[in-house]
């Protein structure tokens, strides 16, 4: 089995990013599989003079993303003329995504916000698909890694710059709450079945400036124009309800909870 180690030379890092996961019972057949020791096995109190303790984690490693699986249904192309292969490629990521909609509810239940959930972060282990980064999720409440910013990040984690109306920066006092999550799993699941990335009618894909400032000046105009690709990507009127909601610019006008969403009507609905 093939592990990726990570490894702290910051104690307050450590305790920030991952001694909670140590912490918590979390339900393993939801999340990759993690490991944590320290360098040395010394505790902290115990440590000589000038000597360096390492907080390390082992975790498990994956091929295959769910990136990897939705570039290849893309928006409007040719295969997506087949209702057939449509309607099973639909049906399989709708199952994908109420998995991980359970995972990030039960992370949520353990007072632990993930950050960064997107299909780079969701990856196949067998016969399951798992959420992994959770090196670098914080416990509710708390200030989040400027590094676990970005373009899954939700409206509320950039500041639109008061010098220069044309660039937006990460937003240090973005504090940890479902509604982070939440707006990111609206993404994920636009991005799963509509098949492209939500910022390609706005700006450049690949480029994370305009990405961010796009998301700081996140509007109606903006959820207006996805709502219309999902339609005809034919994910009917309750898909649609679900990903406008969580993708609404005000975290409080967002589901509430992960419950919420994993109570909606649209995953009663048949492919």
């Amino acid at each position: 089995k093939k592990v990726s180690l990570i490894c702290y030379g910051s104690n307050e890092v450590y305790l920030r990013e991952a001694k909670h996961l140590q912490e918590s019972q979390l339900d393993m057949k939801y999340y990759e599989e993690f490991k944590h020791f320290a360098i040395g096995e010394l505790d902290d109190a115990n440590i000589p003079s000038g000597v360096k303790l390492y907080h390390c984690v082992a975790v498990s490693k994956s091929k295959l993303s769910l990136s990897r699986v939705v570039a290849g249904m893309p928006r409007n192309h040719e295969y997506r003329a087949d209702l057939n292969l449509l309607k099973r490629y639909f049906s399989k990521v709708k199952s994908i995504m109420f998995r991980v909609g359970e995972g990030i509810f039960k992370l949520h239940a353990c007072n632990i916000i993930h950050g960064q959930i997107d299909s780079h972060s969701i990856m196949k282990f067998g016969d399951r698909w798992k959420i992994t980064r959770l090196c670098g999720s914080v416990v509710r409440g708390g200030p989040f890694s400027m590094t676990r910013l970005g373009a899954h990040s939700p409206p509320e984690a950039f500041v639109s710059s008061q010098k220069e109306s044309s660039s937006a920066s990460k937003n240090p006092a973005l504090v940890a709450e479902p509604s982070v999550d939440i707006w990111a799993f609206g993404k994920l699941i636009y991005e799963a079945f509509v098949g492209e990335s939500i910022f390609a009618s706005f700006v450049e894909p690949d480029d994370e400036d305009l990405q961010f400032r796009c998301i700081a000046g996140w509007d109606k105009r903006h959820v207006k124009i996805l709502t219309k690709h999902l339609s005809e990507s034919g994910i009917g009127a309750l898909g649609i309800d679900l990903v406008y909601n969580c993708l609404r610019m005000e975290p409080n006008t967002r589901p509430r909870s992960m419950a919420n969403i994993l109570q909606h009507e649209f995953w009663k609905e048949k492919y």
